[in-house]
């Protein structure tokens, strides 16, 4: 099996013209909360009304629509200047922001090369952990940049985890139980809350873009370990 390591992974056409996430909604059809069973809307402002502030991290955004439509509905309740924003791809494909809304910003950035600089209350993932390298890297930053009353979700096949030396994932499953992470196999959803500082203890060897298609039906990737 012949394995890619990063800098060849993000030229694979599987990752780079995936459209799983490209035009998703926040509520409503097609959307975050369709995937997550949550308004993304109502968790910013429940936390605004809570803690006085809130910071949204959205990861492979897409077009960002669903940040956008956020934004536009805290400046219309009065909260932007309550709220930071912020969504992350690895191509350029976001929608204009209204020149209106000033809480919003996007970056353009594989999440490898990605270094979280400060703490979110949501961070959210749709469909994006799918197409990376090493998932296991990018969890371990998901999981740290989370704040002390903050939560991630996001959807994750456990199936896309190849570890040589544990072909059944039982040591992933301890470390995710141990540390309070919850995977649901029948949904495909993890999530956890608060900053949590894991190290997987395990060598990445590279991706199998090869893999085929994963329970979405569509083309993923498989990250391989030992």
């Amino acid at each position: 099996m012949h394995l890619l390591p990063e800098n060849k992974l993000i030229l694979s056409p599987i990752v780079a013209n995936n459209k799983m996430n490209r035009e998703r909604n926040a509520s409503g059809i097609n959307s975050y909360e369709k995937e997550f069973k949550f308004k993304p809307e109502k968790f910013l402002t429940d936390h605004i009304n809570k803690y006085g502030k809130v910071k949204w991290l959205d990861l492979c955004c897409g077009q960002g629509k669903a940040l956008v439509q956020c934004a536009e509905f805290l400046e219309k309740n009065n909260f932007q200047n309550k709220a930071q924003l912020k969504g992350i791809d690895l191509i350029d494909y976001f929608i204009p922001v209204p020149t209106k809304i000033n809480c919003l910003e996007f970056e353009v950035a594989s999440l490898i090369n990605w270094t979280p600089k400060e703490k979110y209350d949501l961070i959210t993932c749709v469909h994006g952990i799918h197409y990376l390298g090493d998932k296991l890297l990018v969890l371990s930053k998901i999981f740290g940049a989370i704040s002390k009353e903050g939560c991630f979700i996001g959807n994750f096949d456990l199936k896309s985890i190849v570890i040589s030396v544990d072909p059944k994932n039982e040591k992933l499953k301890n470390i995710f139980k141990v540390n309070g992470i919850n995977y649901n196999g029948r949904t495909k959803i993890i999530s956890c809350k608060g900053t949590k500082k894991i190290n997987f203890g395990l060598k990445y060897l590279g991706a199998d873009e090869n893999a085929g298609p994963n329970y979405t039906g569509q083309e993923a990737v498989n990250s391989h370990y030992e």
